[in-house]
Parts: structure tokens; C-alpha cells; sequence
């Protein structure tokens, strides 16, 4: 069973910015909101910092400082690339890291974060 916090690691059909993903090319997200009622989750794309060295200059971009575990590099959460999924059972096979979730105050600071850009 999928959980707010949990990560999932999966080629969304599209990305984003509404192009599709044909290259397939998966992508590491965190589930930031469940929607139980309407069956849905949101997701934000999680990327890693190094060879990227002005991501952390957006506003967009929020930095994940206890990222281990279960995140092996330090990484940054992409507060305006999001995805809203039909939760469904399929979707189990692509939790990672066994569903181990991200550190609690961490999550909490990102969904805040998240919260604020999108009533910006």
C-alpha cells in the first residue's frame, strides 16, 4: 500500500511539461499527497544534485539535507514538475527501496514548501 512520504521509481507516460517520455526514461518521486477519496496521488520529481550545480537556486527546487535513507545522493525535490496519478494496486511494484520513507521532518519541509509554491 502506497503512503504519503513513500518514493516510487517508474517512466511516467508523459512528462511534466505534458512531453511525452518516449525514451521511457524513469523517474524518482515522491508521493507528497494521497487523495483517498478521489484515488489519486500527487508526485513531485526528486533528482539528485551533483553535475547540477544551479538547481538549488530556483525557488522551485527544495533541498533534501537528511536524504539518506533512503535516497542514496544528496537530492533536491522539484516542487514544480508534480504528476497527479490514479492510485491503483499496479502502482505497488514501483515503490522503492521497499517503501522505506523519506525522513519525517524532511517530508514535512517539502510538503510545506510544496504548498507555498503552488499558492504562489
Amino acid at each position: 500500500m502506497i503512503e504519503e512520504g513513500m518514493l516510487l521509481y517508474f517512466a511516467p507516460p508523459s512528462f511534466a511539461s505534458g512531453k511525452p517520455n518516449s525514451e521511457r526514461r524513469k523517474r524518482l518521486m515522491l508521493v507528497i499527497k494521497k487523495d483517498d477519496v478521489n484515488k489519486t496521488l500527487t508526485l513531485i520529481n526528486i533528482s539528485k544534485v551533483s553535475n547540477k550545480p544551479n538547481c538549488l537556486t530556483y525557488t522551485s527546487n527544495c533541498l533534501i539535507r537528511k536524504y539518506n535513507p533512503p535516497l542514496p545522493l544528496l537530492s533536491f525535490a522539484k516542487l514544480n514538475d508534480n504528476y497527479i496519478l490514479e492510485d491503483f494496486s499496479e502502482l505497488d511494484k514501483y515503490v522503492y527501496k521497499q517503501g522505506e520513507k523519506l525522513n519525517k521532518k524532511e517530508f514535512v519541509n517539502i510538503q510545506t514548501k510544496y504548498r507555498e509554491y503552488k499558492s504562489n
